[in-house]
């Protein structure tokens, strides 16, 4: 999966969340990307495909804006997964201030993942 969306998982207490999903990428020095086997996740408010500058303000260097705000401060923050090549295994690490995942709740992502955008 190479572009952000936005995806409804159930929560432990049955309610209902979007997680925005976005794949870590790299750009060799001929220009081509590269997946990284990393998704960063947010809490989203509504569902629908994500552009990254919906997600943070323009960078202060492209023009007049907020400053960046670090993962680990954002209250949206659900984590990253760091999936292995086969897909089966994986870690999550939470962040310290936003949102944490169960495992059931990683699964639901994996899940999805795996069948739906690889």
């Amino acid at each position: 999966m190479t572009r952000t969306v936005s995806y409804s998982i159930k929560k432990d207490t049955g309610s209902i969340i979007n997680i925005i999903i976005e794949p870590v990428l790299t750009q060799s020095d001929h220009g081509t990307l590269s997946f990284t086997g990393v998704y960063t996740l947010y809490k989203d408010t509504d569902k629908k495909d994500k552009d990254l500058l919906d997600i943070q303000e323009i960078a202060p260097e492209i023009g007049e804006s907020k400053p960046l705000l670090d993962d680990k401060n954002n209250p949206d923050f659900a984590g990253q997964l760091t999936l292995n090549t086969a897909g089966s295994e994986w870690i999550y690490t939470s962040g310290d201030k936003g949102v944490v995942l169960s495992v059931n709740e990683q699964k639901q992502i994996i899940a999805f993942i795996e069948t739906d955008h690889q």
